[in-house]
């Protein structure tokens, strides 16, 4: 992913946090869904790229919040296998359960306990530019 300016935001006055999965304000969004393990997760789907990014409320919100602006971004990293993703997360905790959005499968959905709580970050595999920058 490029390095846009805003990718992670929180409004101070909302309360609420957004993560964008391709360059911001680039792609429209289509419809809202929340993400059915976690209602504090609501996910921007787009016709253009699966999810435009992801909304955050609550303690997932307040996470964002309380970072500092160096650790505001997508970092690269590489599987086992030599493929490359990108990985965002909020707190460096064990991942306990990955899920995926009905058949997206290229994101991944990262919580520090078994019932999708504890939201910390998020992975984009795949080779969709868009997410790419």
């Amino acid at each position: 992913m490029n390095d846009f300016n805003e990718q992670i935001t929180y409004d101070t006055v909302a309360e609420m946090g957004y993560i964008f999965l391709s360059e911001p304000f680039k792609f429209e969004v289509t419809f809202t869904e929340e993400l059915p393990e976690n209602p504090d997760l609501n996910l921007d789907l787009g016709n253009e790229v699966p999810i435009v990014g992801i909304e955050l409320g609550s303690k997932s919100a307040k996470k964002i919040q309380t970072l500092e602006d160096e650790d505001k971004k997508f970092i690269t990293k590489t599987t086992e296998e030599g493929k490359v993703f990108f990985s965002f997360m909020l707190e460096n905790k064990p991942i306990q359960r990955s899920v995926s959005y009905e058949r997206i499968e290229d994101i991944k959905f990262l919580f520090a306990d078994v019932t999708c709580l504890d939201f910390i970050g998020v992975e984009v595999y795949g080779n969709n530019t868009h997410y790419q920058g």
